[in-house]
């Protein structure tokens, strides 16, 4: 039982490590900026926040949509994004 708790947790904190990553993505694409989304509010308290928060979201659909495409080459995206990550290091 104890093996399995363990496993459990260590899944668990792998996902939420992902999840953070994530965010920083959308934050290095200045998502958070562009959506008007504010770090530090309670995204799903905060009255104003609602707008920002489901304007970006119907965003994540639409990209979803399109790298679900027959006309997007992920692999094509894998290289941009690579050489957009590189830029963004190297303008520091």
């Amino acid at each position: 039982m104890i093996t399995i708790e363990i496993h459990s947790r260590d899944l668990r904190r792998a996902r939420t490590h992902s999840l953070i990553q994530l965010g920083s993505l959308i934050n290095k694409a200045d998502l958070l900026e562009t959506f008007g989304i504010i770090l530090g509010k309670d995204l799903q308290k905060d009255p104003k926040m609602k707008e920002p928060v489901a304007a970006l979201y119907k965003g994540l659909l639409v990209l979803n949509e399109m790298a679900n495409s027959s006309e997007v080459n992920l692999s094509i995206w894998a290289v941009q994004g690579l050489e957009a990550l590189h830029d963004s290091k190297h303008k520091k």
